[in-house]
């Protein structure tokens, strides 16, 4: 599946992934990248990076861990053209996520952030990482938890005035929609040990997804009231404090109240 709703996925406004992102800047990026290396902290030969885009995480883990082997893979060929562009002496595959193009065991960990949220079959991908991991090898990744109770977008989930479900499946391509048990419980289905479940995406980072969304559906011609030019004007109002508060509030809480994103890390025992 390349496309869902309006969204698809070799669409080069798409691509994600281009900016480059280190574990020293002030960004909610950064605060994922360092859970991610604080998993691969022992971790000592071949990751797979799945969903990499334009490959800002795979550049990262190469800066910072020259001693790993780092693969990226995404099913967009557009994005794998920038991601090498961008990192010639990276190694990227095209792949479905779902059907691994590796044989067993060959990866000493895997990781991915925002993907989860994209895949049809996502519990074969789940299985399929369990398969190329080798025992002892790590999982880790970071996923929206677009149903978990208390947050922003389970109290809009039927929202006609703000359909962010509607909003994100178009603009994105999210069809999966989280609760932590649930991805939890998934996860351990797929035969691999939970070691560790860290939050993040307080109420300031929600607040900050759904005005964004809000002003793309606009600008891409959805209904509304307000014009277009005056629902940017109170975007770029709303941005100059949210993004920077939604860093402040992920660093000081990694706690689950409040939170919709979920840092998981397994192992293969």
């Amino acid at each position: 599946m390349r496309s869902i709703g309006q969204y698809d996925i070799d669409d080069p406004v798409k691509i994600q992934g281009r900016d480059d992102v280190s574990p020293d800047d002030r960004s909610v990026a950064a605060i994922r990248l360092r859970h991610c290396l604080h998993a691969l902290d022992s971790v000592a030969g071949r990751v797979l990076v799945l969903g990499c885009g334009a490959g800002r995480y795979v550049r990262a883990l190469r800066l910072v861990r020259p001693d790993l082997t780092v693969v990226g893979g995404d099913l967009s060929v557009p994005a794998l053209r920038e991601a090498r562009q961008a990192d010639p002496g990276g190694s990227y595959s095209a792949l479905d996520a779902s059907r691994l193009p590796f044989a067993d065991s060959v990866f000493q960990a895997v990781t991915f952030f925002d993907l989860l949220e994209h895949v049809p079959a996502y519990d074969d991908m789940l299985a399929e990482i369990c398969r190329v991991l080798s025992r002892g090898g790590v999982l880790h990744f970071y996923t929206p938890l677009e149903d978990q109770p208390g947050s922003v977008y389970r109290l809009l989930r039927s929202s006609e005035r703000v359909p962010i479900r509607t909003w994100k499946r178009d603009h994105v391509g999210h069809i999966n929609f989280f609760r932590a048990d649930q991805v939890i419980r998934d996860v351990w289905s797929s035969g691999l040990v939970v070691d560790d479940a860290r939050y993040g995406f307080h109420p300031f980072g929600q607040i900050h997804d759904v005005v964004d969304y809000w002003q793309r559906e606009r600008n891409a011609g959805g209904p509304g009231v307000i014009p277009v030019s005056m629902v940017s004007f109170i975007a770029r109002i709303v941005f100059l404090f949210t993004w920077r508060l939604s860093y402040l509030e992920d660093r000081l809480y990694e706690g689950p109240r409040l939170a919709s994103g979920l840092h998981l890390t397994a192992g293969k025992r």
